[in-house]
């Protein structure tokens, strides 16, 4: 696949970090693309759809797509006006810890239906009304106000897309949610010591499991190996990296936790299907 031929260059103007659009562009109806950004696609109207790694979704009015950084997507629709589009650098999300640690079930979360009889997903459509409202205003702080509000949708998203950790600790944690929550522990510790030598063994230590048995519960999780799941994230630190034009490639690969140029251009080409240097210049191009 040409890298190129499916980016979308994502511009924030006027330094924001997030992108609100109440159209989609035309060239992007039906087409196939990826970008480094998280992106909330929210239906207008029934009859609408969207396709995610190859995953297509009927999606009618309040429905959400989510896709995330480097998903293959694309939107079905018979108008620009169709949609409401958030964007976002995933950066925004990782930052706290409790939505870092469960972002790989979000992440496979691509769609979210409407439901007007459960409070969470009301609460949620309450949210994407707020950031819309906030995003066109003049209000000074609207950026601060429209980040709020995204950190609480997505706080939603989670209520909706994992077990409820309330109706847990009512009833007692089963055996399923204790090996979740030890998981998400496990994936947040990882995310935040990327750069370091960690081993499967010193992550199982410290969720107090053996070594074979995290090794299945995480692959479970995460449906990735610890290995993979460790190189991933060093990758997408490396992207947080990439617009700084004063940072070299190879003090990418050392600050993201690589031991080498050769083995992060061997990694990031595995994940990518590009070489680190392609895929900086379709970032900045």
């Amino acid at each position: 696949m040409g890298i190129n031929k499916y980016y979308e260059n994502l511009i924030f103007s006027g330094g924001s970090k997030i992108n609100v659009s109440r159209r989609v562009d035309a060239d992007f109806f039906d087409t196939v693309h990826w970008h480094p950004y998280v992106e909330v696609i929210v239906s207008r109207c029934d009859g609408n759809g969207a396709t995610v790694n190859f995953n297509r979704y009927a999606l009618n009015r309040d429905d959400i797509a989510m896709v995330f950084s480097g998903d293959l997507h694309a939107v079905h629709c018979a108008r620009e006006d169709a949609f409401l589009i958030i964007q976002f650098p995933i950066a925004l999300l990782a930052i706290m810890g409790a939505l870092n640690g469960i972002l790989p079930q979000l992440s496979r979360c691509n769609c979210v239906r409407r439901d007007p009889n459960d409070p969470v997903n009301a609460a949620m459509l309450a949210r994407i009304q707020d950031i819309e409202r906030h995003y066109f205003s003049e209000d000074p702080f609207r950026e601060v106000r429209v980040y709020a509000a995204l950190l609480e949708l997505f706080a939603d998203i989670g209520r909706l897309c994992l077990p409820s950790r309330d109706a847990a600790s009512a009833a007692g944690e089963s055996t399923e949610q204790a090996n979740m929550r030890l998981m998400a522990q496990a994936c947040l510790y990882i995310a935040e010591n990327c750069v370091k030598s960690l081993t499967l063994s010193e992550v199982a230590a410290r969720v107090g499991v053996s070594k074979s048995h995290f090794a299945h519960l995480f692959k479970s999780y995460t449906n990735m190996t610890f290995v993979d799941f460790l190189t991933a994230e060093r990758i997408k630190l490396a992207e947080s990296y990439f617009p700084n034009p004063r940072l070299h490639i190879i003090d990418i690969a050392f600050e993201s936790g690589f031991s080498s140029i050769s083995s992060f251009n061997r990694a990031f080409r595995k994940v990518k299907g590009c070489s680190p240097t392609q895929f900086r210049a379709t970032m900045i191009d």
